[in-house]
Order: structure tokens, then C-alpha cells, then sequence
């Protein structure tokens, strides 16, 4: 099989049936991993000429997207492309996405928002985008820097990559984290220009809560990879911390010769903590750097 479009769906029995539709015009085959849809979605994209995998229950993207990786590699498709239940993306464009991938160029390619000047975004949406792109960016030690639309949904894979990435995340967390791990394993990224519709399509998950969630994926992702980063980093703000109050409560001491309890309690607790937290950041890095260089060995 050369193209495989899958497509998770969660409630979109509105829009899925034309989705599908439209994207069998330009692929092998389209899949539905329908993620545990209250509606008609499945029945309506079973009509519309595509298999459905079923999720019993609501899992997540991250969930979702894992089960189409496992589909691609089912179906041994050289093209995975993802796609958005809810009509914003544009199926025409598979075959731009596609066209990387099976000419050798890339291993990912993203569809951008960004390549070309963004139409019809909402605003406010652009800041959050630009926000969770600096911090995936940060996340993976700048190696994502040149990618301009890191929370685009609308991605092609080729075999290696489908087969090697592992998100984690069972939420919308795992498109970044996608890349930081295909950054990682020295996959080839490439984006090409594509447009979205903000006029159709109702998203499950409200802009705040995607914002959230993505932050909470890139804390667990940099403290996993990068202890030495999160764990000193946070140590070293507590023993800062600890220092500055430590300093108050001698001066004041010094003039009243009165210990403050409550200031003094926070400042052992502080310094404690600290030391504890930078100590298992130094442990953790020392671990991941002794398996890294026994996997390299092997």
C-alpha cells in the first residue's frame, strides 16, 4: 500500500462522512480510529467507504494517533497521513504532504500554517500556537526551532518514522512530543504550506485546556530526557530560594534576638528540598548517560 490516510474521530458524525470522502481520492485507503464516539461517527464513516477501528472508550489524540501507527504498520503503507475529523483540513493537500515522503526528501512533513501568512486564524489562537512552539522548542533543546507550526494535526509519516515514534502522551500533548522524539532519532522534518478553516468544525477540547495539557506533556517529556535541566533547574531555584530567606532570618535574628519560626521552617524546608530535587537531577542524568553509552556500546 502506498497511501494510508487515518483519520481519529471523536463525536464528528457532522463532518466525518465528507472527510473521508474526500480523502479517498487521494489515498489507497482511509481508516477512522473512531476514539469512543457517543454519536453516529463510525456508522457514518463505515458508509463513506472507510474501515473504523473502534476505542471502547474516550482514550485521547496520543491514544488515537498510537493506534493508527499500529494500523499503518498493519496495512505496511509507505505514507501515513493524518488528518483531522472536523473538516478544517483541506484533503486536497495529501498529496503535497505526501509527495516528501515517497520522493526520499523527509520522514515527517508538517502541514504549516505559518510557512505562508496565516488567513482566517483567529488571533488569539496564533499567541497560544506561538507559545506552545517556543516551548517544545525549549523542550527539545532547540532542535524544533526551525519547525514553524509544531501543533499542526495534519502530518505524513513515512515507514521508519511511524514505526519508530512512541508518544507517551494520550493527549493533545503528543504532536510535540512526536517531534522532540523524531528530533532525537535524526528524523528528516519537512513542512509544506497549507491553509485551515476555522469556519467549520467544533474542536472537543477548548483552546485553553489543548494549552494546558500540551504544557503538562513538555514538563513530564524534558523531565524524562532532560533530569539534569528540570530537576537542577528547580533545585537550584529552591536553594536560591532557601538562601534569600535564610539570609532575613539571621538578619533578624542579629537585631532582635528573636528566631521568626514560620520564616525559618520555610527556609530548612526550601534548602532541604533543594539539595534533594538537584541531587536527583545529578542521580537521573548520571543514569540516562551511563545507559546511553552501554546502548551505544550494543
Amino acid at each position: 500500500m502506498k497511501t494510508l490516510v487515518a483519520i481519529p474521530a471523536y463525536n464528528e458524525e457532522t463532518a466525518i462522512g465528507s472527510v473521508v470522502l474526500k480523502a479517498r481520492q487521494h489515498a489507497d485507503k482511509v481508516i477512522v480510529v473512531d476514539d469512543g464516539s457517543l454519536d453516529h461517527t463510525a456508522e457514518i464513516a463505515e458508509l463513506a467507504g472507510a474501515e473504523v477501528i473502534r476505542h471502547l472508550k474516550n482514550s485521547g489524540y496520543g491514544a488515537a494517533l498510537k493506534t493508527c501507527f499500529a494500523a499503518a504498520q498493519k496495512n505496511d503503507a509507505e505514507v501515513l497521513i493524518i488528518l483531522d475529523a472536523d473538516g478544517q483540513h483541506n484533503p486536497d493537500h495529501l498529496k503535497n504532504l505526501s509527495a516528501p515522503i515517497l520522493s526520499g526528501e523527509a520522514d515527517i512533513v508538517i502541514g504549516s500554517r505559518f510557512l505562508e501568512k496565516p488567513k482566517n486564524i483567529p488571533k488569539y489562537r496564533i499567541f497560544g500556537m506561538k507559545v506552545l512552539d517556543k516551548l517544545t522548542s525549549v523542550s527539545s533543546n532547540h532542535k524544533t526551532d526551525k519547525v514553524s507550526d509544531t501543533q499542526s494535526g495534519f502530518r505524513a509519516y513515512s515507514k521508519k518514522a511511524y514505526a519508530s515514534v512512541d508518544p507517551r502522551s494520550k493527549g493533545m500533548g503528543a504532536g510535540s512530543e512526536i517531534l522532540i522524539d523524531a528530533q532525537e532519532k535524526n528524523l528528516r522534518i519537512k513542512e509544506v504550506p497549507i491553509t485551515v478553516r476555522y469556519d467549520v468544525g467544533k474542536h472537543s477540547n477548548n483552546p485553553v485546556y489543548h494549552g494546558v495539557n500540551v504544557m503538562m506533556t513538555l514538563v513530564r517529556t524534558v523531565s524524562q530526557r532532560r533530569p539534569l535541566l528540570f530537576f537542577g533547574a528547580t533545585g537550584s531555584v529552591m536553594l536560591l530560594g532557601g538562601l534569600i530567606l535564610g539570609i532575613d532570618v539571621l538578619d533578624l535574628f542579629n537585631k532582635n534576638r528573636t528566631l521568626p519560626m514560620g520564616t525559618a521552617l520555610v527556609t530548612v524546608i526550601l534548602t532541604i528540598s533543594g539539595m534533594f530535587t538537584l541531587l536527583t537531577g545529578i542521580i537521573l542524568y548520571s543514569l540516562e548517560d551511563s545507559i546511553r553509552r552501554i546502548m551505544k556500546k550494543n
